[in-house]
């Protein structure tokens, strides 16, 4: 059996409903009274979350999302979520001996510590399921985010965000400083560094 690489471990199950961003806020920082650039912007506030969001340059979630996480056979007593800031698993299921999916009891499970460091693992009493044989065998889903709410998302972030939008914008290709590709505008990496919870590049 081939072990499961973290990279493929997470998947995507619902995005975000908002942007932390919205078109109005952009529009009112870069003193753009007009609406004829609306299609451009909301373009460039797109590309900018995804730029910066879950698994990219701030490596966690900004807006409520839910996602996945594939575990192997036989996992220890808790398993780490690695997407957060982790707010409630919201289902647990599993490839039974016959290589089904089914659906676990929720209420076995609990999720305990920080932000940051929550693990979710079965109540006293409780197991994990006996599994299929395969890297995949338990899928973990939960909801995180900082919120459902653009202002749920922390200043410096969503400011580090409008920073970017406005540099693509003022930008239209990459600024040649010397020899040197400016893609990304002062100020962007230490705001996102203040947050920032892997490592990207």
């Amino acid at each position: 059996m081939q072990p499961l690489l973290d990279q493929n471990a997470l998947e995507l199950v619902t995005a975000p409903s908002v942007t932390p961003i919205t078109l109005a806020e952009v529009r009112e920082q870069l003193r753009i009274e007009h609406n004829d650039d609306d299609a451009l912007i909301t373009r460039l506030i797109a590309v900018a979350v995804a730029y910066t969001d879950a698994q990219a340059a701030l490596g966690h979630a900004m807006i409520t999302q839910k996602w996945a996480q594939w575990v192997q056979p036989h996992p220890a007593q808790t398993v780490g979520l690695m997407m957060g800031p982790a707010q409630s698993v919201t289902a647990v299921k599993y490839y039974d001996a016959t290589n089904t999916l089914q659906t676990d009891t929720l209420s076995n499970y609990e999720i305990v510590g920080t932000q940051f460091a929550k693990t979710v693992g079965p109540k006293a009493g409780f197991n994990w399921p006996t599994t299929y044989e395969r890297p995949d065998a338990i899928r973990i889903e939960y909801e995180t985010g900082y919120g459902d709410a653009t202002t749920d998302v922390p200043q410096t972030i969503r400011h580090a965000l409008m920073l970017l939008v406005g540099h693509w914008y003022d930008n239209r290709e990459p600024e040649l400083i010397g020899t040197i590709s400016k893609t990304l505008p002062f100020g962007f990496d230490e705001l996102i560094g203040m947050h920032r919870r892997s490592w990207y590049g």
